[in-house]
């Protein structure tokens, strides 16, 4: 009995060993996943420039000398503009320098100042240069310009008035000077009541010569109401 019961346990032995073996169990490896970012990139249209816009210079046009006078200048030059210089001259009564340009509202010493055109009823681009005279001790006003070499047929011309609703009584007077000294070249009187003295004058005398023009105005009458005006000073020069 016994030995059967050891042989049915020897038999389950041998059939356990032959049963196939258990499956091992399969881990699945994560493999790390590399998220590649994709910019997408967008092409702008290309700009379109706003233009800027270009100015303009729109120059005065020359004032017509025709109006006060003078005669019309289309074949020559205005070489030398007394008005427009006005600040490069030197300023006194010769007793006192005189800054440019000058204050109405100190007058005793006397001033320059540059006028609109239209303080003489004339277009508001006609240089005017006013040259009001000293109160004290002294009765003349000088501006002394920089140099100028005169040439052959070169002239000066301007119109010599009183200021508009003034009541002046002056002298004007156009000088020069050099290495060699000065010398008046012209003067012209001129009294509220007269018309305005048209100025055309010739400076073939000097020509070829470096000098230095000078303008003066003495008062004749009252000091207080010598407000001299010069309309369009300027040196004209011919087409050569």
């Amino acid at each position: 009995m016994h030995k059967k019961i050891l042989s049915f346990l020897l038999l389950g032995l041998f059939l356990a060993g032959c049963a196939p073996a258990a499956s091992a169990s399969t881990k699945t490896s994560g493999l790390a996943t590399q998220t590649i970012s994709i910019t997408e990139t967008v092409t702008q249209p290309a700009s379109t420039a706003t233009p800027i816009p270009t100015a303009t210079i729109t120059s005065s046009p020359t004032p017509d000398l025709g109006l006060i006078g003078l005669p019309t200048e289309e074949d020559g030059t205005q070489v030398f503009d007394f008005v427009e210089k006005m600040c490069e001259a030197q300023w006194s009564n010769r007793g006192l320098d005189l800054p440019c340009p000058g204050n109405g509202a100190q007058s005793s010493a006397g001033y320059v100042m540059q006028l609109d055109g239209r303080a003489q009823d004339l277009p508001s681009n006609m240089n005017i240069l006013l040259t009001y005279t000293p109160q004290e001790k002294y009765e003349t006003i000088f501006g002394e310009y920089p140099a100028f070499t005169v040439q052959k047929g070169d002239r000066f011309r301007a119109v010599l008035a009183c200021k508009e609703h003034t009541f002046c009584d002056v002298e004007f007077a156009l000088n020069f000077s050099n290495e060699k000294g000065s010398a008046g070249l012209t003067n012209w009187k001129h009294i509220f009541i007269d018309e305005p003295i048209v100025v055309d004058y010739p400076l073939d005398g000097i020509a070829g010569q470096t000098v230095q023009f000078t303008l003066a105005v003495r008062s004749r009458g009252n000091p207080v109401e010598a407000y001299a005006v010069w309309i369009a000073p300027h040196i004209y020069r011919p087409a050569q």
